[in-house]
């Protein structure tokens, strides 16, 4: 390995130059052929034409002079800005997105909050339907497990002073079933689905039934963050619902209203619709399988195959645990990470998707994310190993000031989790590794919510599946080498 040169140095502060260069004259192009007249008042065309002109001179020096060096991180610079169209693309669509005001003459629907609840945290479900009764429901249905006890008493409880609570003792596993049985007993046209650990706040009612006015929406789901940000797992997770509370959901909303899914920590539907298609919902095969998990991406999926469209409340906020450790952490990723992939394939095959332009660009760009996010560690890398070490600083600069540019909607409501920046860029690479073995691992799941809590694959069919994830990292790295060389 050779000794970096004063001159390779300066090829490299020239490089991420250009780079920086680049980025003001494609700002500049745009301003000026968007707002030409703007410049020629206040005098300024003559001036940036001939700044124009220079910097186009300067790339063609350098072009010729530092071309090995250029093409060496060129596919890195061209996923880069695909990556910040992408994200910029979203951004500006999400400035389109208004909730659904309610007024105070509002027709009011009346609505069923139905709740299944497996091995819950009795203070937990008990704070949970304390938040939910603040909201004036028209009906509380608790499908309790019969081995849960505790929570048992503490719905009986509350029911003593509210009529309008009804407790079903669960004697089938799952939480399909459980939701299942709960929607047929529900009597008003709207039922909430809500998990055992939700809390509401205390004024969401209108802002949650009010998009329920326009017929033409089936569905409508919540802004959600933390009810804790103790741990670090809990923070990160903070950060990344808000990515869907800020970009996501709002974009979707706004060019379309077709959303990727209706959370199920919180989210209302017409009964009818849902009713229909329970067995659906019950017996639902993906890949040769039969799914438990993932009822909300089925859910959704079941709404909106069917032509109605669905809402982002941002003005609804609910709270619910994050995972507390890294454990939980990977194993609720692995496990989101499968159902999305499952019902990202299943929506395109279906063909409905592709009604719904951006929905259809949305799932389409997140299964290439799974791959794109590999290519910056893999740069890095290659930056260490040819000894361009202002480049890798480079890059890892761009990480961080990256990241912290997306997540500040994030940054404004927890000012000091500036300081997880260099956390939040490292699990990122991890969320894409997650991301490529749930991949790899589509067709297995984990049964949550059963007596027999073990996943369905084996120890030798694990290891085969981390050598297999490994090995598309290996394919990876050896074709970016085939490319640079």
């Amino acid at each position: 390995m050779y000794q970096l040169t004063d001159r390779r140095a300066s090829e490299e502060i020239t490089l991420v130059f250009i780079i920086a260069a680049l980025s003001v004259l494609l700002i500049f192009s745009i301003i000026f052929v968007t707002l030409p007249d703007f410049f020629n008042k206040i005098s300024l065309l003559e001036p940036i034409q001939s700044l124009v002109l220079k910097i186009s001179e300067f790339f063609g020096y350098v072009a010729i002079n530092y071309y090995q060096l250029i093409w060496i991180y060129l596919p890195l610079g061209a996923i880069g800005l695909w990556r910040w169209s992408v994200w910029i693309f979203k951004k500006s669509t999400s400035f389109l997105y208004k909730p659904k005001i309610p007024c105070d003459d509002t027709h009011l629907h009346k609505y069923s909050i139905i709740t299944p609840v497996y091995n819950e945290d009795p203070k937990t479900f008990d704070l949970a339907i304390r938040s939910w009764i603040k909201n004036d429901p028209d009906e509380i249905i608790g499908v309790i497990d019969q081995t849960d006890s505790r929570c048992i008493e503490i719905f009986q409880s509350l029911a003593k002073d509210y009529t309008f609570m009804k407790l079903i003792i669960a004697t089938k596993l799952g939480k399909r079933p459980a939701l299942a049985e709960g929607i047929k007993e529900a009597r008003n046209k709207i039922v909430a689905l809500v998990d055992s650990d939700t809390i509401w706040a205390e004024d969401i009612k209108k802002s949650i039934l009010s998009p329920f006015d326009d017929p033409v929406i089936g569905g409508v789901t919540t802004r959600q963050h933390p009810i804790e940000r103790k741990t670090i797992w809990q923070k990160i997770t903070d950060i990344f619902w808000d990515m869907r509370n800020y970009y996501d959901l709002p974009a979707q909303t706004a060019m379309g209203q077709a959303l990727s899914c209706l959370s199920g920590r919180t989210s209302l539907y017409r009964k009818d619709i849902i009713t229909e298609d329970l067995d659906i919902f019950l017996n639902e095969i993906v890949l040769g399988k039969k799914k438990e998990s993932g009822e909300d991406k089925c859910l959704t999926r079941i709404v909106q195959s069917k032509g109605w469209k669905t809402y982002y409340q941002s003005n609804a906020v609910i709270y619910s645990y994050a995972s507390p450790d890294f454990k939980t952490f990977w194993s609720q990723r692995l496990r989101w990470s499968r159902n999305s992939h499952n019902s990202d394939l299943i929506s395109l095959w279906d063909g409905w998707a592709w009604k719904h332009p951006f929905l259809a660009f949305h799932i389409i760009d997140r299964f290439i994310s799974i791959f794109t996010l590999f290519f910056g560690p893999i740069f890095f890398g290659i930056a260490l190993y040819l000894n361009h070490y202002i480049l890798a600083v480079s890059i890892l600069l761009l990480w961080m000031t990256g990241r912290g540019i997306k997540i500040l909607p994030h940054l404004k409501r927890h000012p000091k989790d500036i300081i997880l920046l260099p956390v939040y860029v490292v699990i990122n690479f991890m969320i894409a590794i997650i991301k490529l073995y749930a991949l790899v691992t589509i067709r297995d799941q984990k049964w949550i919510r059963s007596k027999n809590r073990k996943s369905v694959t084996s120890t030798v069919k694990k290891i085969k599946n981390f050598i297999l994830t490994s090995e598309i990292i290996g394919c990876l790295v050896f074709i970016v080498i085939f490319i640079v060389r």
